[in-house]
């Protein structure tokens, strides 16, 4: 069984509405949060979310900011970042190699590239 919590974060409500929805049909529980500095804090102490979904753009604290705090505590949470400007990851890999990136996408996000990116992103459970 593969994690089944995710914390999506987006400075536009509607998307978080949109995607909380479709990906809560696939079974996942979504975290959604507008504010990244709210995202960063609940991600660090979520152990069940093993995802974070999150925009590039946003006021207060951009995505790579975000990803960079997270990753200080969550080593182990995927991260997925979501931009409405092309960027390949190897590229990406190449110029900020310290922040640690596991897949992109392209804005707007297809639903179905979502949930394709997430299950191949999904760790799979820590077992005790």
């Amino acid at each position: 069984m593969r994690t089944k919590s995710i914390v999506l974060v987006d400075d536009e409500r509607d998307t978080i509405t949109v995607m909380t929805e479709m990906l809560e049909k696939q079974g996942y529980a979504v975290h959604g949060f507008t504010d990244p500095e709210k995202a960063l804090s609940h991600a660090k102490d979520c152990k069940e979310c093993g995802i974070i979904v999150a925009d590039i753009r946003m006021p207060g604290m951009n995505g790579f900011q975000l990803v960079r705090a997270l990753k200080k505590s969550r080593r182990d949470m995927k991260v997925v970042l979501m931009t409405a400007f092309e960027i390949y990851k190897s590229e990406w890999q190449q110029v900020l190699p310290s922040t640690e990136v596991d897949q992109f996408l392209l804005k707007p996000v297809k639903m179905s590239q979502l949930a394709e990116v997430i299950e191949r992103c999904a760790p799979a459970p820590i077992v005790h």
